[in-house]
């Protein structure tokens, strides 16, 4: 009997233990904050991208910076108290809080729920889904919560939690997306590349660049207007291999200029690449990369966009306009250059800086770029063949694949990617053979798969078997596209930088 007791006890402790461990397992499978996803309109429907809440303040959260969009998360919520709690919302415009299938809060279409109650037991989860939307104006959520003997607070993000099923059922509907559906295309591909010879390739880039410069023509004599050596700049001064960082400053018409970084590493393997950022903003944004190429040896010259970074945002004088503050490139559209395009003051910087490079006779100059930066790459390598290998990444996609839109494959662009007079002179699958074209040239375009931004998906494969054979055809240079599916972000990742110095080894290493 006494014997039966203690098992009896011990099976008890068992399962207590037992049950007390699975519900540790459970929770600990759990992660962080709210998992959910962007939407690019005001009613849950047009997908953008997962974005997994970081704080239910947006001043603290990676809060998009645009009007007309929504969102939605799942998690769950720990409580803290066994008394009420008190919620309550400040938002521009609308949210919804749903807790056990109870509506807390709610102000969506004018509803005027902005303080709502909620009990539950000390501890427990709840299931809850959050919804926002931003109609016009300024675009702000903050929650709060209080209770008896507790001052109203921004809920901690540390109190909520999702779990994989949650985040799966977003990645499910976001990757659902993202396939092109090859039987939509109903044109031959290969029809719209007017490239068939290397005349054909040689006239095209002559129609770019005087379209670009007109009569000026390209600047082959143009050097930055001034050079400051070992300068210092603390956002670098964890960089390895450097020996040290020159100022390069390029003034242009109309008051553009470009603030170029030249990184000299200590030990040199006799090549260079420019690295583009593109809209980011200042060039720092990519350290990582001017790391990866520097601790290998190479030079690095590192610029922004027009405007961007530590470029400045000329005041400009128009004939037909009046005077102008351009402060985006969407406004370019209405410079009046006394020779070319205003898509000129994207090239011209690269232009310089391969002007500037050529004086220290590198063996290899190869250019590479993130969004804008991959832009500027993919163009600037098609008008100047001294570009031997280019890696354009998150750049661009042909316009009939931004066109069409699969469930937010590409982006049209700011008015630089969608200047009808550039792409009539050529297109963006003609641009591809341009910059690939050439004794020992290359291109390998890298896309993100799942890109936050643009140009993500599969199109890619609607035209890399066309560009690829027509340069067979060509007899020189050779073209491919990588897509990086190991993230989620607007990038260059780990593994597109992995990607580039494999795919550089093996040019390298290649028969002549």
């Amino acid at each position: 009997m006494h014997k039966d007791k203690n098992m009896k006890i011990i099976i008890m402790k068992f399962f207590t233990w037992f049950i007390f461990f699975s519900a540790v397992l459970v929770y600990s499978q759990h992660k962080q904050g709210l998992t959910g996803m962007l939407y690019d309109d005001t009613a849950l429907t047009r997908i953008s991208n997962i974005w997994n809440l970081e704080s239910l303040d947006s001043d603290k959260a990676n809060w998009p910076s645009k009007n007309d969009f929504s969102a939605q998360w799942k998690g769950f919520l720990k409580i803290p108290t066994d008394s009420e709690i008190t919620f309550t919302v400040e938002a521009d415009n609308e949210i919804q809080l749903i807790m056990n299938g109870q509506m807390i809060l709610n102000t969506w279409d004018n509803a005027a729920i902005a303080e709502g109650k909620f009990s539950a037991k000390e501890g427990s989860l709840n299931p809850l889904t959050l919804r926002y939307r931003q109609i016009s104006g300024k675009s702000y959520m903050r929650i709060f919560w209080s209770w008896e003997g507790h001052v109203k607070e921004i809920i901690p993000i540390s109190a909520f939690s999702y779990d994989t099923e949650m985040e799966n059922e977003f990645v499910a509907k976001f990757e659902s997306i993202i396939p092109v559906k090859m039987d939509e295309l109903d044109f031959d591909i290969a029809s719209i590349i007017a490239i068939h010879s290397e005349q054909d390739v040689e006239a095209k880039c002559k129609a770019l660049i005087k379209i670009l410069w007109g009569k000026d023509g390209f600047p082959f004599g143009k050097l930055p207007d001034s050079v400051s050596n070992a300068i210092s700049d603390s956002d670098f001064v964890s960089l390895k291999n450097l020996q040290r960082i020159d100022r390069l400053a390029v003034e242009m018409e109309a008051g553009f200029n470009s603030i170029v970084y030249h990184f000299i590493p200590e030990q040199e393997n006799g090549s260079a690449a420019i690295y583009h950022q593109g809209h980011g903003g200042k060039f720092n944004i990519g350290i990582s990369t001017i790391r990866a190429f520097l601790k290998r040896g190479y030079h690095v010259f590192a610029m922004s966009m027009p405007l961007l970074g530590m470029n400045r945002k000329p005041v400009v004088t128009t004939e037909r306009f009046g005077k102008l503050i351009i402060h985006s490139h969407n406004q370019m559209i209405l410079l009046e250059p006394k020779a070319g395009h205003p898509v000129k003051y994207f090239m011209e910087p690269v232009a310089v800086v391969t002007n500037y490079a050529q004086k220290f006779n590198f063996k290899q100059l190869i250019m590479t770029g993130l969004s804008g930066g991959g832009w500027t790459t993919t163009l600037y390598a098609a008008i100047d063949p001294r570009i031997d290998i280019s890696y354009p990444v998150a750049g661009t996609l042909p316009h009939y694949l931004r066109a069409r839109d699969f469930g937010g494959s590409g982006s049209m662009g700011d008015y630089e990617q969608r200047a009808a007079e550039i792409y009539r002179a050529a297109n963006y699958l003609e641009l591809y053979i341009m910059g690939s074209y050439g004794k020992n040239r290359h291109q390998l375009q890298i896309l993100n798969e799942f890109d936050a931004c643009c140009f993500r998906g599969t199109g890619y494969l609607t035209y890399l078997d066309s560009v690829r054979h027509r340069l067979l055809h060509l007899g020189q240079g050779s073209f491919n596209v990588f897509l990086d599916s190991t993230h989620r972000a607007h990038q260059i990742s780990a593994e597109a930088l992995n990607t580039i110095f494999n795919d550089l080894d093996e040019e390298q290493n290649a028969p002549e």
